[in-house]
């Protein structure tokens, strides 16, 4: 991302005849960088927010297809109840960042924009970091005895071995791919909207929020 001197440089060559720098605009110019940056994130809430829907289908499916097999439906049910908590907090986070707008066109209130949608993401990857410690392995255990239980004989008491490689591989992709999302979905984001945050402070008086926190 540009620096904010040189996103003044880059303005003043583009539009100074036709509309000279001022805060205004500058803020517009801020606002339009940091959302930019926010896509990234907002892809990510609709991929996580499909996929979500994909797994509540599947557990409803299995529900029920063996709703007189007590031991699958509860196992099942377990499933969807681990994903609620974070399906709701996907949304109201999702919903708070795509609402979002500052109070006015003033330097001040262009930072605190800035500030506020780099906090609303911070707290939603601690969460996130926290969440899913515990989200990943629950669902891939429940996963895993659902299908050994529905499609291998003798369930997963039977072949112990399969339950064991079939969770460690499913963990580690997951986990792979969680580290990947989270860059680019949330620890790059931030890392530009802290480069704006510092820029800006710099340029309309001191930010006393702290540096974005690292999960």
């Amino acid at each position: 991302m540009d620096t904010l001197d040189e996103m003044k440089l880059n303005w003043e060559g583009k539009h100074a005849q036709a509309t000279p720098y001022n805060t205004e605009n500058m803020g517009r110019l801020v606002r339009r960088r940091a959302q930019m940056h926010l896509r990234e994130t907002m892809k990510y809430f609709w991929a996580s927010f499909t996929l979500q829907l994909i797994v509540y289908a599947l557990y409803a499916h299995v529900i029920v297809k063996y709703f007189r097999d007590p031991y699958i439906v509860t196992l099942a049910l377990a499933g969807v109840l681990i994903f609620v908590p974070f399906t709701y907090t996907l949304m109201r986070k999702f919903k708070q960042l795509a609402v979002h707008k500052p109070a006015g066109n003033e330097n001040a209130s262009i930072l605190q924009y800035l500030v506020s949608q780099r906090n609303l993401l911070q707290e939603f990857l601690r969460f996130k970091v926290r969440y899913e410690w515990m989200l990943i392995p629950l669902s891939t255990f429940f996963a895993t005895w659902l299908v050994f239980g529905i499609y291998v004989p003798g369930g997963p008491a039977a072949s112990p071995i399969g339950v064991i490689i079939t969770s460690a591989i499913t963990l580690l992709s997951c986990y792979a791919a969680i580290k990947n999302e989270n860059k680019k979905g949330f620890r790059t984001p931030l890392a530009e909207l802290d480069q704006l945050v510092k820029e800006f402070s710099n340029d309309s008086g001191p930010d006393d929020s702290g540096p974005a926190a690292r999960a």
